[in-house]
Parts: structure tokens; sequence; C-alpha cells
């Protein structure tokens, strides 16, 4: 698994480095943490060139040490050991004293990138081919990221990949998760699985129809969803909903902690939760939003 965290110098970002580091030690995932400087000030005028001694980079030396400090230095996949000389037997019966460098077991890069912060954050997804990118955003001002509107929600709308916009001070109680039982991935489901285990939340599985007298087909297909979690110790709460009524299920629900949606392509959901109505979501929601693809 990779997972590109892209972060600015604000609050919420050392918040979505924190997510990610608890996942990471669940997942021994790559990670790359991304800083984004835009050039350009919020009014739109020119600010000063860019430089190292800009605060992105100390701040994105902080995010480094934060992210390791959830690992024991001994067990640590992220760290790059040098362990001396040791005796290794080269054929049987003959042994050579080597010097033995060991190189760590996963990848935590941190890179900056100046320019536009969505062309940015969605260029190194692609280049990296990653998994997950998880971004925060300052959800006072309607979800602003580094002091500008619709940052996380262009991310959310143009990735290809999954996406998670972690919000601040809202405790992960539940998941609620709506998902196309018919096309949700493998790697979907086990997102979700991590996630649960991870803030030890309840999980709540929302089937979509689109006819109540499909309503026993769809459960019975849930079923398989179902045997997924409860093989992992999770209890899930299954909820069928009408794709008619699923727009003011979600403005209900979405008051928990986290609310997943899967919008992989041909997803039912497309049908009611076109791109403005998940930047709506993203912004006006208390909590936390992972698009799922």
């Amino acid at each position: 698994m990779r997972i590109l965290v892209a972060v600015d110098q604000n609050p919420y970002s050392a918040h979505a480095v924190s997510e990610v580091a608890r996942l990471a030690a669940n997942t021994w995932a790559n990670v790359t943490l991304l800083g984004v400087h835009t050039r350009m000030s919020p009014a739109g005028a020119a600010s000063r060139d860019w430089t190292e001694s800009h605060p992105l980079p100390g701040a994105i030396s902080s995010y480094r040490e934060t992210f390791l400090k959830y690992f024991k230095e001994d067990e640590c996949p992220y760290i790059q050991r040098e362990f001396g000389y040791e005796l290794i037997e080269r054929k049987k019966g003959v042994w050579d004293e080597l010097y033995v460098a060991k190189s760590a077991r996963k990848e935590l890069k941190v890179r900056i990138r100046l320019g536009n912060p969505v062309k940015g954050i969605l260029a190194e997804a692609q280049e990296e081919e990653i998994d997950l990118i998880v971004l925060g955003c300052d959800n006072s001002h309607g979800c602003e990221w580094e002091g500008l509107s619709g940052i996380p929600q262009k991310v959310v709308n143009d990735a290809t990949c999954s996406v998670l916009v972690a919000k601040k001070k809202k405790k992960v109680d539940k998941i609620v998760c709506c998902l196309d039982h018919d096309l949700v991935s493998q790697q979907s489901l086990e997102m979700i699985n991590q996630l649960v285990t991870l803030h030890k939340a309840k999980l709540e599985i929302v089937g979509l129809t689109e006819g109540k007298e499909l309503k026993g087909e769809v459960e019975q297909k849930m079923e398989a969803i179902l045997k997924y979690y409860t093989a992992r110790d999770i209890e899930p709460w299954i909820e069928i909903v009408e794709l008619a009524s699923l727009d003011a299920f979600i403005s209900q629900e979405a008051k928990w902690g986290l609310m997943a949606l899967w919008m992989g392509k041909k997803s039912m959901l497309e049908k009611v939760f076109p791109k403005g109505k998940v930047g709506k979501l993203i912004k006006g929601s208390e909590s936390s939003v992972l698009i799922l693809r």
C-alpha cells in the first residue's frame, strides 16, 4: 500500500499526519509526506520567491518526526540501520566477517512541490502510483486548505485513487460506509477494516437499491460483505437504502466520525452523488470523508 499525505504548515496537516502514522503502524505502508507551496497569496498577489527559509520545510521535518514517534525505534520499518560487522557463512564450513548495512524495510519520502496545489498532489499520486491520498482541512472555514477554498474537493473529484479528507477534533465513533455491493473492491473493504480497527469504531454498511422489490436481492448480496467483516471480528450493522433517499440519509448520518463512499467506476453512487454533491459533503460535513476507488 502506498499513501500520500499532502501537507502545509497548518494544524490540520499535523492531524492528518498523525492519522496516517496510526494507519501505517497497522499496514506498514510506503508513505510520502508532500508539502505543496502555491507561490501565491490567498488574495492572488505574487508572494515572495519560495526559499528553504519558508516555514514549510521546517513543518515537514516536524511532521516526519511526529510520524516516526508512533513506532518503537527498534521496530520501525522506516529507519535505516547499520549493524556493523557480522560473521556470515558464505559456503558450508566457511565464514567471513562482513560489514552488514540493512536498509529501511519501507519508504518514508519527504518532498516539496511548488505551484498549483491540486495539480501537484495529483501529479505526485500518479507518478508514485499512490493507493490513498490523505489531507486535512480547516473545518471552521468551510474546509479550506492553505488558506484556499475548494482544494480538498478538487483533489477528491479528480483523483483516480481513494482520498481521505481528515477533519480534526471529531472522534470517530462510527464509520458509515455506502458500498456498491456488486462492484466494491477488495482493497476498499480492507481499508474500512483498517479504519474500524484503528478507531475502535462501530461499522454501518449501507447497501443500495433502486426499488423496494429488489431489497431482498440486495440483502442477499450484502451477505458476502457481512461475512468478510465478521471473519475479522467486526460485527457491522447492515442498512438497505433506496438511491432516491440516499442524499437525505447521508445528510443525517454525516454527524458521525467518518463517512465513506465507494465511488469507483460505474458505481451506483455516481447517479446521486455527482462531483458537486461530493464537494458539498466534504465542505459541510462535520465528519471526515473517505472516497473509495
